[in-house]
């Protein structure tokens, strides 16, 4: 039997998706908790939030100002840690509808079989991208380039995907270890920083074949691309120099479980 399910989203001005989405995740994954975090959005993304908690298992978490992308993460992260027992799974994907929820099932099954950090990507066999534009396509092969020249072997082939399941006993061991310093980055490139953080703590990593459907977003793309490349840039050179380690006593791996 599975472990309790949250699926958390990180949500700024997604009002032409987050219900249909809701809707869909609730649909495939009914016992399924749904964490949004509202970061700052000028839309009506956040009565949408508050409208579907009155119908659906949802929890809707909320920043005054948007703060970006790696800070509606550590939110979420945060609040795995704090609300879910450490055998939970914890679900983040994108809001945008890209990310489709059909998906959770496969990451829930190699999670089951033994994995704490399972990473839908885009580099596998049987991976499928419908209606993502060219700059997207380069600015993540870029920087899965980088990154492996750089940082060496990170298990998972896609290192910015964020569709991802995170074991929450896993979450709970990088914040008492790292702190504060779990996420430094600001933006999109969060998704790179804790693959690489939670690598060097041992997580053990495995992958799903990612579908991605850009042409079921709705709405305007969020990304900013001479930004986010400066971001992976300082990211990435940032890891290379530090070679960041735990800046507390991590608790111990249980080694016959896996986890």
């Amino acid at each position: 039997m599975s472990s309790e399910l949250c699926v958390g989203l990180p949500c700024f001005n997604e009002e032409a998706n987050l219900q249909k989405l809701i809707e869909e995740i609730a649909e495939v994954q009914p016992t399924a908790r749904i964490v949004v975090v509202d970061d700052g959005s000028s839309d009506s993304t956040a009565a949408i939030a508050d409208d579907m908690a009155k119908t659906h298992n949802v929890v809707v978490l909320r920043h005054g100002p948007n703060r970006g992308l790696a800070e509606a993460m550590r939110t979420l992260l945060t609040w795995a840690a704090e609300s879910l027992p450490p055998d939970a799974y914890f679900v983040a994907m994108d809001a945008d509808r890209t990310h489709r929820p059909e998906q959770i099932a496969e990451l829930v099954a190699k999670a089951d079989a033994g994995a704490d950090l399972v990473v839908a990507g885009r580099y596998l066999d049987a991976s499928t991208t419908v209606g993502v534009p060219p700059f997207r396509k380069l600015l993540s092969v870029g920087a899965r380039f980088v990154s492996r020249l750089l940082l060496g072997d990170l298990v998972a082939r896609d290192v910015s995907c964020g569709y991802r399941l995170y074991r929450v006993e896993l979450i709970q061991r990088a914040l008492a270890g790292y702190g504060d310093q779990l996420i430094v980055s600001p933006g999109f490139s969060v998704n790179l920083e804790l693959l690489a953080k939670l690598v060097k703590i041992g997580a053990k990593v495995d992958q799903v074949p990612l579908r991605l459907r850009y042409d079921l977003k709705g709405g305007e793309s969020k990304i900013r691309i001479v930004r986010t490349v400066l971001q992976y840039l300082k990211l990435i050179i940032h890891l290379t120099l530090t070679k960041p380690a735990p800046t507390g006593t991590l608790p111990p791996k249980d080694t016959e479980s896996g986890r």
